[in-house]
């Protein structure tokens, strides 16, 4: 390749790595081989409860959007509920025949050492999954479940060590076919993409790097195609918030165009600031793409930009995770065109330091 198709920041390995400094983009590069790390954390754990009434996963922030995920993958399979708490307070519901993942990456999430407490109050089935922390000892001190994941990262980076763990006891619990081949077939497809849109290819044959570039200065609207892809818009906004340190907006169809799509009558004359991303899938039917097509035309063509992402992979983990991997990397490169580092979250820490007893 020519060298004058090398773009100047994210096809120069010196800038990326001046800007990404505690090395995101590294983490993001290991999502296949710890979604293995953590299918393996579980693998000690007897089978948690053979026929539970519910599934509740109660976490915050990059801990919480395993809950999500979980949800969606579980939902074609699970004849129970499968629900994401991000609060201290558990649902009414929850008793001794509902199975409760306390997911905390740090082990030490305030709202999730109560959720903790609580479902220990109601004698729920309590799986902790972390890398330490009061919470480990909590769970090694009663005797429950515990899914130790490796420490030493962002919590949100950590997601495929969290998912993971959580998928394999549903199986145990026969509430989802995915099993290790699968979970294996999975992680493959991710170090693929992983080595296809990352740092080493240039931005001219990189679909993420060129993205990045186009949302630059731009506030991102996220849109999943489909209910089942809304954990990955979700994902994507909050990577944009926490990695490019911007604002950012997610919403699904075919929810949005029955409130959000009348909001774009605020911007009259076009907004160059606004950029749509849409998550897709292929086999989402025909109906999801009318929809979308409906919303060009009605409201979306005031954006600056629209761009559509589609997922790749045969099964639906290995889609909905392609979403979120192509995210992730987009995040990352946004802030590293900016001369920010991803991985610091100042914020986030002078919010946690305010709140403290």
């Amino acid at each position: 390749m020519a060298h004058d198709h090398l773009h100047p920041v994210l096809d120069n390995p010196a800038a990326v790595a001046g800007a990404d400094a505690q090395h995101m983009l590294g983490a993001i590069g290991r999502f296949g081989d710890m979604l293995m790390d953590g299918w393996q954390a579980a693998g000690g754990i007897a089978g948690p409860l053979a026929a539970p009434a519910a599934v509740v996963v109660c976490g915050l922030g990059g801990s919480a959007i395993g809950g999500d995920l979980l949800a969606a993958l579980l939902a074609p399979s699970s004849p129970v509920p499968v629900i994401c708490v991000r609060d201290e307070a558990l649902p009414a519901f929850v008793g001794p025949r509902t199975l409760v993942f306390a997911c905390s990456y740090s082990g030490n999430t305030v709202e999730t050492l109560a959720a903790y407490e609580a479902a220990r109050q109601v004698s729920a089935r309590i799986v902790v999954v972390t890398s330490g922390g009061r919470l480990a000892s909590l769970a090694r001190d009663s005797g429950e479940g515990l899914a130790l994941v490796p420490s030493g990262m962002q919590p949100r980076a950590a997601l495929p060590l969290l998912i993971a763990p959580m998928l394999r006891l549903a199986g145990d619990c026969g509430l989802t076919a995915i099993d290790e081949q699968q979970m294996r077939a999975a992680a493959g497809h991710l170090m693929d993409l992983a080595a296809r849109w990352g740092p080493r290819t240039p931005a001219v044959d990189n679909p993420a790097k060129a993205l990045a570039i186009g949302l630059q200065g731009a506030i991102p609207v996220v849109y999943a195609s489909t209910p089942r892809l809304a954990p990955a818009a979700r994902r994507w906004k909050t990577q944009l918030n926490e990695n490019s340190k911007v604002l950012a907006a997610a919403d699904v169809f075919p929810e949005l165009l029955h409130n959000e799509i009348v909001g774009w009558e605020s911007v009259r004359g076009g907004s160059p600031r606004l950029h749509v991303v849409v998550l897709r899938e292929p086999g989402e039917g025909l109906q999801a793409g009318r929809r979308i097509e409906a919303a060009r035309a009605h409201g979306l063509e005031r954006a600056g930009g629209i761009t559509e992402i589609w997922a790749r992979g045969e099964a639906f983990l290995e889609r909905i995770l392609s979403l979120v991997i192509f995210g992730d990397l987009v995040s990352a490169y946004l802030a590293i065109l900016a001369g920010i580092d991803p991985t610091p979250v100042e914020p986030i820490a002078r919010i946690k330091a305010a709140l403290r007893p």
